[in-house]
């Protein structure tokens, strides 16, 4: 390795090999730092110790493939080797739809300005669709997604996405178009692992072998880039080799960082809160991350078989779409497949077995390293009560596997924790919940439409923590430094010659497998950047010429107008039953303060102005609820107010309760019932309260939540004229059968359910904690 170079590029993946490509195409010296290991004919091979998963699996245990991150709040999942991400995703290869570059994307962008460069993506990595294979009959998998699609009225919705994979002769070693020997698929099913019949169209076996036939370009491999720092006009790149551990520095004119979403992320952090030599980055550093709304599921004993490990990984896609603006809801589900070898693990996620959710079969501590051993792929073996269970050959044939992406919010944060550096994701889950939820019901649905029963990735039933292979975001494109971290083209603000070439850059979740998205913005940045460089304004790719129009399977699908049908399976909600009892009195004036309240009601004894209502509570969508932050609800019942009802009381018309508004302070929360009735007089009335709950200086946690400040005003609206006042109360016996009441409504697993209600019950208990708790902890 040379002290210095034109060009620097850190990571190998989707950003990084193309940037290494065409840089060293056109003729600059280009080192390319790769902190994993090579793979391949002549190379380390992917690991296959079934019995070891830290024989060459885990980062973290000898550098190996994958690298794991457990986050609070996100399981993220990437890899670690000379070809970043292309070595073990799905090579899945589809173009963002037209209508997502409205979401964030800085101005120049838009599907037709991006075409050019998705076809030169597309004749790089030379794609196409599983039925334009020379294997003759398609896999069943494929077979029985379409009959699915079908069965569900939703084959309009249905497509084969183009796929990065050689499908020649698999016994046979031929020379690509690039001059580097591979094999066909053999439909082992092993793509996601790593293929050592070097049949995926892995970066390595295109865009990287050209950069490194130039002879300009170096490769550093098993070398972690530690820090960036701005040298006169250009930069000092540190870094470290991992197989020595020795230090070193290397400088350039510019950097080019493609290290993943995530360590990209961190990386940048790292340069301008710890080291200090990149202070002048936006703060908008770490903002905007997505998890591209992946989300992971299973079906098991399907009726007929659906073989997951014959045939490349991912071979349809079914795309959902309904709803507009802020309640739109967008994703493409796929089927996916895995190794035979693995079958065995993830029949403990079978509902249908004893070993279901217990765990207890792995032979690791606790949930979170039985779902870190998921994501990696790797297994002892296992048994259960009723024997081994890779001896079920049955079952791992009718077992499917499903992953979805969607249009999530990109409202999380990546960040340093203060004082110690630790890397933390912040990732908002009850926002993207409506999202998640539609995901898990369409799962549902197809589960049902194979005949089979759905199992549940256990980080997102039993913790409700997403597992990402999608990471996004955290160092945006964006118009102006206050959005983002570099402009649209990729230039960070504030550093000349500095890019984000990778999905760090993307400002919004895709929506779809983002590698093509990656590639083909990396393509259109590297080209300008080379252009400015070497003051050539006609400068391209030389592969430009060959590449022609790919027919994107995604533009054929037909929606619609009212959108694609809501899934089969109901959402589940929460019901519960809620009586107080009080005392009002007649009064034109509303009550000031919470005393005046009690006034009127001490004067309803009087004039014996009982009043009280019971209602019925309904959450129709747990989902939903939690991401409203006014947390509405519909409440119907009955009112009983003397003098204004009939003695049976009136029914409540299209009533409604807001659980824990905010209030005038981050320590308080309000409860607002609205319920208008007709009293016996024929006119329209509403009764309105509200529940001050908050620490009024003596932990009043039971009379801030059962004590209601009441009015009723003439009319249907807040701004009616005040007709009685007072305060109602839910009395002890009545909260004791308020709580057998609670229940859930809809459809979903038992288990499911559960999940409903345990999260409604965090939402209650978590809000009077912050409300009660925690600031009597941070006196």
């Amino acid at each position: 390795m040379k002290t210095r170079y034109e060009a620097v590029v850190v990571g190998t993946g989707f950003g990084g090999a193309v940037a290494a490509c065409r840089l060293a195409q056109a003729g600059l010296t280009t080192v390319v730092f790769e902190r994993g290991r090579r793979y391949g004919d002549g190379y380390d091979k992917f690991p296959r110790n079934w019995e070891d998963p830290c024989d060459g699996w885990l980062w973290e245990h000898g550098q190996g493939l994958f690298d794991v991150k457990a986050m609070s709040e996100m399981m993220v999942v990437a890899a670690a080797g000379y070809g970043g991400g292309s070595l073990i995703y799905a090579n899945v290869h589809l173009r963002m739809p037209p209508d997502a570059f409205a979401r964030g994307w800085p101005e120049p962008y838009s599907r037709e300005a991006l075409d050019p460069y998705y076809d030169l993506v597309a004749y790089m990595l030379d794609i196409n669709p599983i039925a334009k294979t020379p294997h003759g009959d398609l896999p069943p998998k494929t077979v029985l997604m379409r009959e699915v699609a079908k069965k569900l009225g939703r084959a309009e919705q249905f497509c084969l996405p183009n796929i990065a994979v050689n499908f020649d002769d698999p016994h046979t070693k031929k020379a690509n178009k690039f001059g580097v020997a591979q094999r066909g698929c053999n439909y082992c099913g092993e793509c996601d692992i790593g293929c050592n019949n070097q049949s995926k169209n892995t970066l390595d076996l295109n865009y990287l072998a050209l950069a490194e036939r130039t002879g300009n370009a170096d490769t550093a491999l098993q070398t972690a880039v530690t820090k960036i720092e701005q040298v006169g006009s250009g930069y000092r790149v540190h870094y470290r080799d991992l197989a020595d551990g020795v230090d070193g520095t290397v400088e350039a004119d510019a950097v080019f960082v493609c290290a993943g979403a995530v360590n990209t992320t961190e990386l940048l952090l790292r340069c301008r809160d710890e080291h200090r030599t990149l202070p002048k980055l936006s703060p908008a550093l770490g903002y905007r991350y997505s998890g591209n709304g992946d989300y992971l599921a299973f079906a098991f004993d399907t009726a007929e078989k659906f073989e997951p490990s014959r045939g490349p990984t991912i071979t349809t896609g079914i795309v959902y779409d309904r709803g507009a603006g802020d309640q739109r809801t967008w994703f493409i589900f796929q089927e996916g497949g895995y190794p035979k070898e693995v079958a065995c693990l993830l029949q403990i996620l079978n509902p249908k077995r004893d070993a279901a959710y217990e765990l207890a079969a792995v032979t690791m501590s606790g949930l979170e390293r039985a779902g870190v051993a998921l994501a990696r792929g790797a297994i002892a073996p296992l048994e259960t009560r009723e024997g081994r269970l890779d001896e079920d050959a049955e079952g791992s044939a009718s077992s499917a596997v499903f992953l979805a992406m969607g249009r999530d919010l990109a409202n999380g944060r990546i960040e340093l924790l203060p004082a110690t550096n630790l890397l933390r994701i912040h990732w908002d889950v009850p926002a993207n919940l409506p999202l998640y939820s539609t995901e898990e019901r369409f799962t549902n649905d197809v589960a049902g439409a194979l005949g089979g029963a759905t199992g549940y990735n256990p980080f997102w039933r039993l913790l409700h923590r997403p597992v990402s292979v999608h990471n996004l975001g955290g160092a945006v494109m964006a118009d102006h430094p206050a959005d983002g971290v570099c402009d649209s083209g990729g230039e960070v603000f504030g550093y000349s010659n500095l890019f984000v070439l990778d999905g760090a850059a993307l400002p919004a979740s895709t929506g779809t497998n983002p590698s093509h998205t990656i590639a083909a913005v990396a393509e259109r940045n590297v080209e300008r950047f080379i252009r400015r460089y070497k003051n050539d304004p006609t400068w391209r790719a030389p592969e430009n010429a060959a590449a022609t129009r790919i027919e994107e399977p995604l533009d054929r699908i037909s929606v619609p107008r009212e959108g694609t049908p809501t899934p089969l399976t109901p959402s589940i909600g929460i019901t519960f039953t809620e009586t107080m009892k009080g005392l009002l009195s007649r009064t034109t004036t509303l009550p000031a303060s919470p005393a005046e309240y009690a006034a009127r009601a001490s004067a309803g004894e009087a004039e014996n102005g009982a009043a009280q209502f019971t209602l019925t509570i309904t959450v129709p969508d747990v989902d939903a609820f939690m991401t409203d932050k006014n947390h509405g609800a519909i409440a119907a019942g009955k009112v009983r107010a003397t003098g204004l009802t009939e003695e049976g009381g009136a029914p409540v018309v299209a009533g409604v309760f807001n659980l824990f508004v905010e209030a005038d302070s981050m320590y308080a929360r309000k409860m607002l019932y609205a319920l208008p009735f007709y009293g016996a007089d024929g006119q329209p009335y509403l009764l309105s309260g509200v529940k001050d709950v908050r620490d009024h200086g003596t932990f009043d946690i039971w009379p801030s939540t059962s004590t209601l400040y009441t009015v009723i005003r003439r009319g249907h609206d807040q701004d009616g004229p005040v007709v009685a006042a007072g305060v109602l109360h839910i009395l002890e016996r009545d909260f004791a059968r308020q709580l057998t009441t609670l229940r859930t409504i809809g459809g979903g697993s038992a288990l499911a359910q559960a999940d409903a209600m345990a999260r409604f019950g965090r939402l209650f208990l978590g809000t009077l904690f912050d409300v009660f708790v925690r600031p009597r902890l941070e006196l």
